[in-house]
């Protein structure tokens, strides 16, 4: 298994190892942190007797490699765009380079937008899901190495008790400290599994108490809160604007039943990070397939009755957004949209004017 050198290669190389399953008495005051606890219930996406998920992780370097492609293709293609305007084309004239340069500047300006477009088409999947199953005890997810994004996802299967969790700190980042699973051969030490769990809005201390309470004791002692936690059926949506808006629902910014209130809020932070939540709710969209593998749905016994963990159930008007047909959903994305166009066209006017 290929791993990031600055990842333990070997289990005795592991940063701070805690507690194993099983090993320990579960730290219940952990389960306390409020802030803590309503952000992973925000995270859920499922919990049942059979299996627990998380909405996996958004990977926020796209949205900084988005938007530093956008400010620098701007920057870049007007400085030489001037250059060339200033010493070959006379003031009062649109010549051939002129108008090559305009265009050459609408397509790097649009780097954005044709890679969101790129992505809503071939829906690949950029971070990994992973299915604590309970009755099994066992964990199952899809790797692929991140730099061979059309190698096929390899699907894994391992014993939650051969888990060894580590508090992994990035050298080159103090504050960004996740929670890491490692699972190793039994006879040479080698790591076979890592699981990322690359949550760094949560406690990864409070995290592993999570999901140990999942795993190890029974329902009643997991600290789950239905005013948080809530269905989201992002990987069987066919809507991307039902997706994104999931974005906003977590973050505490739109109510949970797509009744279509706060929407000046919404437009305001809509239209100014429209392009990453567009990718981050295609992202939610073709992330959670693993599940579909043969494989991992046999492990799934749950039949969707008598959820002993409380969690809000999906309401009629999140049904309707779920299957594209909540127009004021739809609607308020289009308006999102239609002004980030109006935006662009308008710098692109206001350069070349």
């Amino acid at each position: 298994m290929q791993l990031r050198d600055d990842f333990a290669q070997h289990i005795s190389e592991l940063h701070n190892p805690i507690d194993r399953p099983y090993t320990a008495s579960i730290d219940k005051s952990l389960l306390k942190s409020t802030e803590e606890i309503e952000h992973l219930n925000k995270e859920i996406h499922d919990v049942n007797p059979d299996y627990l998920t998380f909405l996996p992780a958004y990977f926020w370097v796209f949205y900084f490699a988005i938007g530093w492609i956008y400010v620098s293709a701007i920057f870049l293609t007007n400085f030489v765009y001037d250059d060339i305007t200033y010493f070959y084309i006379r003031p009062e004239g649109w010549g051939a380079i002129n108008i090559l340069g305009t265009l050459l500047y609408l397509v790097a300006a649009g780097i954005p937008i044709i890679l969101l477009f790129y992505q809503l088409i071939r829906k690949y999947s950029f971070r990994t899901q992973y299915y604590f199953l309970k009755k099994e005890q066992k964990i199952a997810y899809y790797y692929r190495p991140f730099w061979k994004i059309r190698q096929p996802y390899e699907l894994k299967i391992v014993d939650y008790k051969d888990v060894h969790p580590d508090l992994h700190q990035d050298p080159y980042n103090r504050a960004y400290t996740p929670l890491n699973l490692y699972v190793a051969d039994p006879e040479t030490g080698d790591i076979t599994h890592h699981l990322k769990l690359e949550d760094y809005n949560v406690n990864p201390r409070v995290q592993w108490a999570f999901i140990r309470t999942y795993m190890e004791s029974p329902a009643d002692d997991l600290p789950v809160d239905a005013q948080f936690c809530e269905a989201y059926p992002a990987d069987t949506s066919g809507s991307l604007f039902a997706c994104a808006d999931i974005v906003f629902r977590k973050n505490g910014i739109l109510p949970s039943n797509h009744s279509g209130g706060d929407q000046i809020m919404v437009f305001i932070i809509g239209s100014i990070i429209a392009l990453g939540n567009l990718f981050q709710a295609n992202h939610y969209q073709c992330t959670k397939r693993a599940i579909l593998h043969p494989d991992v749905q046999k492990l799934l016994t749950w039949d969707g009755q008598n959820n002993p963990y409380p969690i809000q159930s999906i309401t009629d008007e999140a049904e309707l957004a779920f299957e594209g047909s909540n127009w004021e959903v739809n609607v308020r994305w289009v308006c999102i949209i239609l002004i980030n166009v109006g935006l662009f066209v308008w710098a692109v006017v206001a350069y070349n004017a």
